[in-house]
């Protein structure tokens, strides 16, 4: 009866303008607008707007789980001769905060974020990939994984995603770190622990500490690649 009356009540003329900027985006009317509303909903803003309202972090974590689902059943197919390493890399450089930054402009996600950070703050934050995590996540509650999937695929990887350039593109994974961290609010630095001559070459050992626990470390002769393989060490750990 009372999804019968929501169904019936007219829309407010603010609601039928972001029912049609969803359409524009989602290419396919959404049903359920309190779970969208809820996707562009910045933790920080919650209280400003209503105490009891959500902010998008459930969300967020359920579209992580889908998306994360959707993309490996994509490159499980697409990719049926390679391990699970080389998938799980390719995964992680399809769904990093970097690709999700990129993608909620794309989609013109960031205009509807409601939020109470600075555009420099939100820019420097995990915020824009949150809010595109937190929006699969409201397609997947309102319409259901297939719906979803085809979202994905289609809107997504099929436009948005070049999957040659990616596998020849070196992963920066300090930046995927780095985003992690930023989420957790955590404070994390490499540390050179020793560079000294090993045989004719100098060396370099990094460990990588996250509140001031050892993480990772790894040696090499360049303190880039250390601090990068330092930094994949810790994702994997992150990710067992």
């Amino acid at each position: 009866m009372n999804r019968l009356f929501s169904v019936l009540t007219p829309l407010s003329k603010e609601d039928k303008e972001f029912k049609q900027k969803l359409k524009n985006i989602l290419g396919f009317n959404p049903t359920n607008l309190a779970l969208y509303k809820q996707a562009f909903r910045h933790s920080s803003s919650t209280h400003e707007i209503n105490e009891h309202l959500q902010s998008n972090e459930r969300l967020e974590f359920l579209g992580d789980a889908i998306l994360g689902a959707i993309i490996g059943e994509y490159l499980f197919k697409l990719f049926p001769k390679k391990d699970e390493g080389f998938l799980t890399q390719m995964r992680s450089r399809i769904v990093n905060g970097k690709n999700l930054f990129t993608l909620s402009r794309k989609f013109g996600l960031d205009a509807l974020l409601q939020s109470r950070l600075t555009k420099k703050e939100q820019l420097n934050s995990s915020a824009y990939g949150d809010v595109f995590e937190a929006f699969i996540g409201a397609i997947y509650l309102d319409k259901g994984f297939e719906k979803t999937k085809s979202f994905i695929l289609n809107s997504i990887v099929k436009f948005h995603l070049d999957i040659n350039e990616l596998q020849e593109n070196d992963t920066d994974y300090k930046s995927q770190f780095q985003i992690i961290m930023q989420r957790q609010k955590k404070q994390f630095e490499y540390v050179v622990l020793s560079n000294e001559f090993n045989g004719k070459e100098k060396t370099y050992v990094v460990q990588l500490n996250a509140d001031g626990i050892e993480l990772s470390k790894f040696e090499h002769k360049s303190k880039k690649v250390a601090e990068q393989k330092a930094a994949q060490l810790a994702l994997e750990g992150l990710e067992a």
